[in-house]
């Protein structure tokens, strides 16, 4: 039998007894009490979560999509204000819907410009960029070449020939040198053109930069960026220049993911789909080239230009928009394998941008614009002599006017009698050339009826694109920026519009303003005050999209 020990006194002597405290005492049954309903609350908490995530497993793909548009009215009404059982408000939310999905397709135009109110062109004796409303910010040493505006308006992506990145902050200015972690001086754009990728002190490359970025002499034509393009929902942002590579960065923290070679010559133009990590790329080599940023691989080429490819744009169906100095603008359908062929009337077509699904504006060599439309094979509409002509200065726009030599796309001269002869040049000024009067540069404020374009003669125009019944691009006047306008963003809400410009154009060196200053000009464009039935304008031709569709 085994006895238990007991404990020695002396093991307990040195212990002090503790005193109960009446004042501390707790009646147990209130402390049942309390315990139980925290027990409870904790535990109906938890079962409830629980139980909502096994019904979210449970449910099927049917049942999920109901949740979500259920979720997606929900929200729709309490942004409308409105409650359910009126058929007022029902119409409001149908209309909304209605909007939405033509946003999705491509077809949703908002009718703004007849809100932009543009000031009068200063003279170009007396322009300054402040007084006039613009911003400039300083950018690299040689000329910025592509631009990439964030969804959201608050960022903007530049990139130059020295293969320099900067980002921008479109509200303050504060600009960064994107990708480097390096915290000591850098001398932007030193190393003979080679990327601005040294250290000034140690004379060798940054940390930080990625490994195509050779500041070795003669190598500017290597690493010189020609493009620039960021997702929309900011997550990731792509170069591409003379290395022949697209480069993939994360737009966030800098850091460089990728590097997808495969492109024979340097890649002149990147564009992402909209709503999507899908990637499109254009090179001097002739081919148009999809990445999928999702699973970081190669898709497909597309083979069809006759020359080197100039500029892309996408939205969100599944087609692209390619131009090129083949005289042609080409729409590719991704997914059934085709492609068609519009052609211009100018040997080189330096840009491009969508509209809608089935309409599009280009830029061109000899100083025109041109707006087309899917149905036809041939520009709808082209605006000669857009951005000056070397012999002629009557050709320069006046805000609040609409003196412009336009042509349509049949050749037939029209509004030649209100063509007014202008004693002085206004905007910016230009050096004059050839060069000069090239566009270079188009953009659209997406969804909506307002387009601009850039060249080198001093005024960045601002065009109103006709509706599905009408056929001219009216002038709605200008901003004066001085030198190449190598890219233009134009931000949603209209409000913003950021120009790349430089002292030389984005392919080459033809000619160099040495007035022009190479970096960033930022714009708000005013406009007048937004009406109910501005907001209930919307324009589209269900006829149109669906003969567009069928080609």
């Amino acid at each position: 039998m085994v006895r238990p020990v007991r404990k020695s006194a002396g093991a307990t002597a040195g212990r002090k007894r503790k005193v109960k405290d009446d004042f501390f005492e707790v009646d147990e049954v209130e402390e049942a009490v309390f315990m139980g309903s925290d027990d409870e609350g904790k535990a109906a908490g938890d079962a409830s979560e629980d139980e909502e995530e096994d019904e979210h497993e449970r449910e099927t793909a049917e049942e999920k999509r109901l949740r979500l548009a259920k979720d997606y009215l929900d929200n729709i009404k309490r942004a409308q204000g409105t409650a359910e059982g009126e058929s007022d408000d029902d119409d409001a939310v149908a209309e909304r819907l209605r909007q939405d999905a033509l946003d999705a397709m491509g077809h949703y135009r908002r009718k703004i410009a007849h809100r932009v109110a543009l000031p009068e062109l200063p003279l170009t004796s007396e322009f300054n960029l402040t007084n006039s409303g613009g911003r400039f910010l300083r950018g690299p040493s040689l000329a910025v070449t592509a631009t990439a505006l964030t969804h959201d308006e608050s960022t903007v992506f530049a990139v130059s020939k020295d293969g320099s990145i900067f980002q921008y902050d479109v509200e303050t200015g504060k600009r960064s040198r994107f990708g480097l972690t390096n915290s000591k001086k850098t001398s932007y754009g030193s190393g003979g053109g080679g990327g601005g990728g040294k250290n000034t002190k140690s004379n060798e490359p940054l940390t930080g930069t990625a490994d195509w970025i050779r500041p070795a002499a003669r190598q500017a034509n290597r690493c010189g960026l020609l493009s620039a393009a960021v997702s929309s929902d900011g997550r990731y942002f792509a170069t591409g220049g003379g290395d022949k590579k697209v480069h993939i960065y994360d737009a966030r923290s800098g850091d460089h993911l990728r590097a997808f070679p495969g492109h024979k010559d340097a890649v002149t133009c990147l564009t992402f789909r909209e709503g999507t990590h899908q990637l499109y790329s254009g090179s001097l080599d002739r081919s148009i080239k999809l990445w999928s940023l999702e699973d970081m691989a190669y898709v497909d080429t597309l083979f069809g230009h006759q020359a080197e490819v100039l500029a892309l744009d996408a939205l969100r169906a599944e087609r692209a928009l390619s131009c090129g100095a083949d005289r042609t603008c080409r729409v590719w359908k991704i997914a059934e394998e085709s492609q068609l062929v519009f052609r211009g009337h100018c040997l080189t077509i330096e840009s491009a941008a969508y509209v809608t699904g089935g309409e599009w504006i280009t830029g061109s060599a000899d100083g025109s614009v041109q707006f087309w439309r899917s149905t036809k094979k041939k520009p709808v509409f082209s605006a000669r002599d857009a951005h000056g002509i070397k012999s002629n200065p009557r050709s320069t726009i006046n805000n609040g006017t609409n003196n412009i030599n336009a042509s349509t796309g049949n050749g037939n001269v029209e509004g030649e009698e209100d063509i007014l002869e202008m004693k002085e040049q206004r905007g910016a000024g230009t050096i004059g050339g050839a060069a000069a009067t090239w566009v270079g540069s188009v953009a659209v404020c997406r969804g909506s009826d307002v387009v601009a374009s850039g060249a080198a003669d001093g005024v960045v125009r601002l065009w109103k694109v006709p509706d599905a019944s009408g056929r001219v691009l009216m002038p709605l006047g200008g901003l004066p920026v001085r030198g190449f306008v190598n890219s233009i963003q134009i931000g949603r809400s209209g409000n913003v519009l950021v120009a790349g410009v430089g002292q030389e154009p984005r392919m080459g060196r033809w000619l160099r303003d040495a007035k022009a200053k190479n970096g960033m000009v930022v714009y708000r464009i005013p406009m007048s005050e937004e009406t109910e039935e501005d907001r209930e304008a919307v324009d589209e031709d269900e006829d149109e999209v669906e003969a567009s569709d069928e080609e």
